[in-house]
């Protein structure tokens, strides 16, 4: 090596030193004036913080991580947490929480447009931000002149430009996107944050309290909880497809709750390898053997029955013919066996669950297939996402309605549901396209 090389190589790894040296200053600065306010430093805090709340960002996505909590109180005594989040892929924000006196329905105050995963309609109170609510008259409650102008000054930081409003009431939590990295920002910061949650009236805002999420890592506007991996459910579905194949079973993604608040709902990611060899030419005029592993995954989703039924699979396109080998029942409507492939170990059973008026909801509806068996409705979803499993939820239980009265009483229970009103195309019915 060169000796001009060499000085270059010697010169950056100089810098390198120093800059380190210098960030590592500045961090240990940084948590020493944290110190010096009497807060809490936490840098790679549990998912602990965001367990009782309940509205976005939280409880959406999958992968969700905080980092860099901070916890305390403001000047006026009121705790506050502010940590970095981000969930499913998406980038981290800085997000700050100081507690409210009771836990109230959602309300969202932005100044450039909702929160993804945010459904409230907007409320015109004539304010120079958007509220978002279900309420108006929550909203009217809540959005005083006082508060109005606490906002004002929240988005006014002394000595720099206005920033974007991005407030939002989450039970018990005033929570608030931007919060500065600066300890004395963000003491700043707090202040005034504090501010606009002392100007939420209790008296005046008693009426609308609510009871509290129980801390659990849920999903927006159910009652689903995300459970991780629960691997207990690979020997629940052995010898169902694609349970069985290959090895390295495992689940990912596990949820639990129900499907319209009635019937007990299991929704996960199920994945296991399949390893293969082959033949090949070692260019050499002879040839080798080589081995190499596929890793594979399908979603799969079920309701719990209340009482274990004759196996029926009603699937489209064939695509699970003679999964129970048993031949393909043709039903009098030519439209659904055009379009269905139904099999069962008792025929009669199929009879009486697909009737007439159940065939001319399957055809308007199309769902993915259906599978009754060990106790369990299954079907596999395309993808593994929340807004397909509520779809697939409310499908699945408008045809558990449909199965008439009569059949559940002879399995010797009653049933799951309620009868959704007639037709196929009613407000309670999905439609998959």
């Amino acid at each position: 090596m060169n000796e001009p090389l060499i000085v270059v190589l010697l010169a950056l790894l100089v810098i390198g030193i120093a800059i380190g040296t210098i960030l590592i200053v500045r961090r240990q600065r940084w948590k020493a004036r944290l110190r010096e306010l009497g807060w809490t430093f936490e840098s790679s805090p549990s998912l602990a913080p965001v367990l009782p709340l309940a509205n976005p960002p939280f409880d959406l996505g999958f992968d969700r991580k905080t980092d860099e909590l901070i916890t305390g109180r403001t000047a006026s005594g009121r705790p506050f947490a502010v940590f970095d989040y981000r969930y499913g892929g998406t980038g981290e924000r800085r997000l700050a929480l100081v507690k409210l006196p009771l836990p109230l329905p959602e309300l969202y105050l932005t100044g450039n447009g909702p929160r993804a995963g945010v459904g409230e309609p907007p409320v015109d109170l004539g304010t120079p931000f958007q509220v978002l609510g279900a309420d108006p008259q929550y909203a009217r409650t809540v959005v005083t002149p006082g508060l109005v102008q606490a906002v004002d000054h929240l988005g006014r930081p002394p000595g720099a430009e206005p920033q974007a409003i991005d407030l939002s009431i989450d039970g018990d939590n005033l929570v608030s996107s931007g919060a500065p990295k600066d300890p004395d920002e963000l003491r700043s910061y707090l202040d005034r944050l504090d501010a606009v949650a002392a100007a939420i009236d209790p008296a005046a805002v008693a009426p609308y309290r609510i009871e509290p999420k129980q801390p659990r890592l849920g999903f927006h506007g159910t009652d689903w909880t995300l459970v991780g991996t629960d691997n207990a459910l690979i020997d629940r579905f052995q010898g169902l497809h694609p349970f069985g194949q290959g090895h390295g079973w495992s689940t990912s993604n596990v949820i639990a709750g129900t499907a319209r608040g009635v019937v007990p709902l299991t929704a996960f990611v199920y994945h296991w390898k399949t390893t293969h060899t082959r033949t090949v030419s070692d260019g050499k005029g002879g040839s080798r053997t080589e081995t190499y592993t596929r890793s594979h995954e399908q979603p799969i989703m079920t309701l719990s029955l209340p009482v274990t039924t004759p196996s029926l699979t009603i699937a489209s396109d064939g695509a699970f013919s003679g999964l129970f080998k048993s031949g393909s029942i043709d039903f009098e409507s030519s439209a659904f066996n055009n379009v269905f492939d139904v099999t069962s170990d008792h025929p009669k059973f199929a009879h009486d669950v697909v009737h007439p008026r159940m065939m001319e909801f399957l055809i308007w509806a199309r769902p993915p297939q259906l599978i009754m068996t060990r106790g369990m409705l299954i079907t596999y979803p395309s993808v593994h996402d929340p807004a397909m499993i509520s779809q697939l939820g409310d499908l699945m239980t408008s045809f558990l309605g449909r199965i008439p009265e009569f059949v559940w009483n002879d399995l010797g229970t009653a049933p799951p549901v309620p009868a959704p009103p007639p037709g196929p195309g009613s407000s309670a019915d999905p439609v998959l396209r």
